[in-house]
């Protein structure tokens, strides 16, 4: 019998207030590189330098978060473009202290402490229903936050009962897979 616990869940981050000013930007400086083409030979070298750099530079304009819990390990990747993967963060379930629904006058007296790494993997969307995670990695105490489902959640709970604060109507409804 295969005792694995899975669950995944995607998360797509809202658009970043700089992505209007990112387009006009690259607007005006395709008008000024244009312009500099007609009147020197020069032109074509930062013509095809702006090309490069919006090649590198717009994928990070949008951004989902997969987050994958395997038997006890959730690993959150980020996805950039809908191309380009990279995992941000694996997280053992014995190093966590807790997960529990965010509280954000609480998160934001952690923020101010130096000591504490604070990340942010959620859509970042005002209504967001958002847990933290707190645990320890290399000495230092980290702060995540992020986004999850109810079978998410769920899947984390049954892997670790005490650390995980859930709803209690999650815990009397597992069928709700």
């Amino acid at each position: 019998m295969n005792n694995d616990i899975y669950a995944e869940w995607l998360v797509k981050r809202k658009n970043p207030w700089y992505r209007i000013p990112y387009f006009l930007l690259v607007g005006v400086l395709a008008l000024v590189v244009v312009l500099f083409t007609i009147r020197n030979s020069w032109g074509i070298v930062a013509l095809a330098a702006l090309i490069v750099g919006v090649m590198f530079t717009y994928r990070y304009l949008q951004v989902e978060y997969e987050y994958v819990f395997v038997t006890s390990e959730l690993s959150i990747d980020a996805i950039y473009s809908q191309q380009i993967r990279k995992t941000k963060k694996r997280i053992e379930m014995g190093d966590v202290e807790s997960v529990e629904p965010t509280n954000e006058q609480a998160l934001q007296t952690k923020k101010e402490d130096k000591g504490i790494v604070f990340e942010d993997y959620s859509s970042k969307e005002q209504d967001a229903k958002t847990y933290t995670i707190t645990y320890s990695e290399k000495g230092s105490t980290h702060i995540l936050v992020f986004e999850p489902n109810d079978k998410l959640l769920r899947a984390m709970w049954r892997c670790s009962p005490s650390k995980v604060k859930i709803p209690a109507e999650m815990k009397k409804n597992p069928a709700a897979e």
